[in-house]
């Protein structure tokens, strides 16, 4: 009998390694887009590219008020001024077109980097919650929670709400 008991122990030391159930605990998952939208971090982040983007918006309204204002007044001088004066009015309206357009794109540019720049900090901060959180609770893997890479994960499992609350304490500690 105390064979067949050794036999049992000695297959389930091979078999445990396997079997999913026998390290569910090792197992957690973050939904970070959750973090990052619910987060103390993750809604000044948003917060301040947001503000960027009003900036960005106010210069474009301007620029397109002066290319506006600049086509109003070659159309009410056209009556009056010479083929070449007007076709170097035209010219130089197209040019600040062409600046206003680059510009744009220049500041939408910037604003996919700043808005980057921003999530990666707060990205970096979760992964390091997420880092501690696993060292303490011991966990193997931490996957985030994502519909195309995970179909089913258990609540109990999910340590979302666990990384917020840190990552809050931490920014209401500074």
């Amino acid at each position: 009998m105390k064979r067949l008991d050794l036999l049992v122990v000695f297959a389930l030391a091979f078999v445990a390694p396997v079997c999913p159930v026998a390290y569910a605990q090792d197992v957690a998952i973050v939904d970070v887009q959750k973090v990052v939208n619910e987060s103390i971090i993750g809604k000044a982040a948003k917060s301040n590219v947001e503000a960027q983007i009003q900036k960005a918006k106010a210069r474009m309204a301007n620029l397109q008020t002066d290319l506006e204002k600049g086509k109003a007044d070659l159309q009410k001088q056209s009556s009056v001024l010479s083929g070449s004066a007007l076709e170097e009015r035209r010219e130089a309206l197209e040019k600040k077109q062409r600046e206003a357009q680059r510009t744009f794109g220049d500041l939408q540019e910037q604003l996919a980097k700043a808005n980057d720049k921003e999530i990666k900090k707060v990205v970096d901060e979760i992964d390091k919650v997420v880092g501690e959180i696993a060292d303490d609770k011991e966990y193997a893997f931490v996957f985030e929670k994502d519909r195309q890479a995970v179909l089913y994960a258990a609540p109990r499992i999910d340590i979302t709400q666990d990384v917020i609350k840190i990552l809050d304490k931490r920014k209401l500690d500074l």
